[in-house]
């Protein structure tokens, strides 16, 4: 049965001589795996769109649950990012999360939706700043994943957000205005991660200027369009970085050894 899909290029990986497997990220069967026959020939006609970086429209043989590329049109490729070391770095960060999270052969719209916006920011947003790019995509990210946190108010007396500093707590997935943060002293440790008796487990509490607290509320809360139409006090950028990404890690569970090679 032949399908058609468009779908991101997230792997590709030899499998034998003149073939290779591509990992696809789809909007209608999620993460899917295809054989690409006569991919390392000199003139195949599939390389230019079958190589990571790539959105294409694929029409797939499938059988047995298994897909072999039958043909592909290139619909647009990222491959301008890799001029840029660390926005290089970035779009594989990208690539690697949305592939460890993607649920194979399920939807995956917005994961999609999401990880194409995010590639045309880091191609055409040039003097954007790349951290605010990355700190938006984990935020939006967990909150696709359903594990995004509270950040509306004050979990304890609901205060909302004002010009006072508030404390995420990572692991719990809420803030903290200080007067209730300063209550739990004796039992979380501020920016340590230590074990609370109480919990037996380990708490990660991050102190947060109001403006990173707004900047990650847009990020999940904006419409998909104006997700990187934001901007952050440089003071604040890595605040605001440092903490969406350490959300992202603990939730997930994963460190992405990718992220070891940024720069910036």
């Amino acid at each position: 049965m032949l399908v058609t899909l468009k779908g991101l290029v997230l792997r590709d990986t030899v499998a034998a001589e003149n073939a290779k497997y591509i990992t696809l990220l789809t909007a209608e069967r999620g993460r899917i795996s295809v054989l690409v026959r006569g991919s390392t020939k000199l003139r195949s006609r599939f390389t230019s769109a079958t190589q990571i970086f790539c959105y294409s429209e694929f029409t797939l043989y499938e059988h047995n649950g298994k897909y072999t590329l039958n043909e592909v049109s290139l619909i647009e490729n990222y491959f301008y990012i890799c001029e840029d070391f660390d926005k290089m770095t970035l779009g594989t960060y990208v690539l690697n999360t949305v592939e460890y999270i993607a649920a194979e052969e399920q939807p995956e719209p917005e994961l999609l939706r999401l990880a194409l916006n995010t590639l045309w920011a880091l191609t055409h947003k040039k003097d954007y700043e790349i951290r605010l790019i990355k700190g938006a995509y984990e935020m939006r990210l967990a909150a696709i994943e359903g594990f995004a946190p509270n950040l509306v108010c004050c979990q304890c007396c609901g205060h909302a957000v004002g010009e006072d500093d508030l404390f995420l707590n990572v692991m719990e997935g809420y803030i903290l205005c200080r007067p209730c943060q300063n209550g739990h002293q004796k039992e979380i440790f501020i920016e340590n991660e230590r074990p609370v008796d109480r919990m037996n487990t380990a708490q990660i509490i991050l102190p947060l200027a109001p403006a990173s607290v707004l900047a990650m509320q847009h990020a999940i809360y904006a419409e998909m369009g104006r997700l990187f139409s934001f901007s952050l006090a440089p003071e604040l950028v890595p605040e605001f970085a440092g903490a969406c990404e350490k959300y992202l890690e603990n939730h997930v569970d994963h460190h992405f050894a990718v992220l070891d090679m940024m720069t910036n």
